[in-house]
């Protein structure tokens, strides 16, 4: 994360070390701090309440520093993360002018899906199982065509991928292309600056790295972005989803100000603003913390012969890791075996490695004890039998 300033680690308590059995080591949703549980179990006051306002603006300016953005516009919506990625489409890109999208698994496929249904021509720099966008190709096929904006996924959870965000957005900027970044599964988790990097609109999600209940959207856009969507002549399909409607609210919130356009879920906002607080606090060891446990966990699988989809280890994620399932398992014997033991695992989503992998998810409030009791059964059920 950048715009954190360093902090000690651990500045709240931790989560008490009970831990659910079986234990869910996924993608999401992932395992809330009690203090964000109990704050989404308070009633919501209305929502032109002044406390209203403050959880929304304190929510928004958390956001901001999450995502290393001080000076972009925030968003903190109602909806699932593909809703996020819709939401950004329909609002920024003009129908009919094509996009190019850089794709490392699923996430990759569904950014381009959604932009063929708005309309939007899709054209795709589609990656191998476990291979990074390679730069010099996207500055190629942006200068052979005028696209209106390059599309990323920092971190693909379908493979594990972390995508170069800083180098490919230095490439699209210089041909003319807005920088959109799915970063569901990468916030959190993962180095973000967003205005350094020069990203356009960066997009996440609550339930992953965050570890905030799901049902939400975290959004913010540069001032390209911000001037684009002012600027915009044409009107999306969309009307929940159109960030141009929401921006009055959002940018009233901050001046500690109630404006309305669609109501939003007050314990939801008052659970982020509770989380953000918690990952601000953590500051940049929260990213390293996750890279610790990645490399643990990788450590100990690499010991018992199993294959990491990602070839090189810069584009492994901290905050995912996939793996091929062995010979001699079908993905679903692996998943039940691994249950089995007490721990849940997810089947592989990649749309060309699906079958033959398994992911295990590491973000948010894990700590070496769950990497540690996950090795511990995978180690087991690949034990040999005498």
């Amino acid at each position: 994360m950048s715009g954190v300033p360093e902090t000690a680690a651990d500045p709240r308590p931790s989560p008490p070390p009970e831990r659910p059995d079986p234990l869910p080591m996924v993608v999401g949703p992932t395992r809330p701090h009690p203090s964000v549980l109990r704050r989404m179990a308070r009633a919501a006051d209305p929502i032109d309440a002044p406390s209203s306002v403050r959880d929304l603006r304190r929510a928004l300016v958390l956001t901001r520093r999450l995502l290393g953005a001080p000076a972009a516009l925030p968003f903190a919506l109602p909806g699932t993360g593909t809703a996020g990625m819709e939401s950004l489409a329909a609002s920024l890109l003009a129908p009919g002018a094509p996009v190019l999208v850089a794709s490392t698994g699923m996430w990759g496929d569904r950014w381009r899906d959604i932009c063929l249904r708005l309309g939007v021509p899709a054209h795709a720099h589609t990656c191998a199982p476990g291979r990074a966008p390679d730069p010099g190709e996207v500055g190629r096929r942006l200068a052979a065509e005028p696209h209106q904006a390059l599309l990323l996924t920092h971190v693909d959870s379908s493979s594990g991928v972390r995508t170069p965000v800083a180098e490919l957005a230095g490439v699209a900027r210089a041909h003319g292309a807005l920088v959109l970044v799915d970063g569901i599964s990468a916030a959190g988790a993962e180095d973000v600056r967003q205005e350094v990097w020069g990203v356009d609109a960066y997009l996440t999600s609550t339930p992953k790295a965050l570890g905030i209940p799901a049902g939400l959207y975290l959004a913010a856009l540069g001032p390209r972005a911000a001037d684009a969507l002012r600027a915009r002549t044409w009107a999306p399909r969309h009307y929940s989803l159109d960030l141009r409607g929401w921006a009055p609210v959002m940018r009233a919130a901050l001046e500690g100000r109630f404006a309305y356009h669609q109501s939003l879920p007050g314990n939801l906002i008052g659970a982020l603003a509770e989380g953000l607080e918690l990952v601000v606090e953590e500051g940049r060891e929260r990213v390293r913390r996750h890279r610790r446990l990645a490399l643990r966990l990788r450590s100990a699988l690499d010991a018992e012969g199993l294959a990491n989809l990602v070839a090189d280890d810069r584009d492994r994620a901290n905050g995912v890791s996939v793996y091929r399932t062995p010979p001699g398992l079908t993905t679903g014997e692996l998943l039940r075996g691994a249950a089995g033991h007490g721990v849940l695992l997810q089947a592989g989503t990649h749309p060309r490695a699906a079958e033959e992998t398994f992911r295990v998810g590491h973000l948010g409030n894990v700590d070496e004890h769950d990497i540690d009791r996950t090795a511990d059964a995978l180690r087991r059920l690949l034990a040999p039998r005498e």
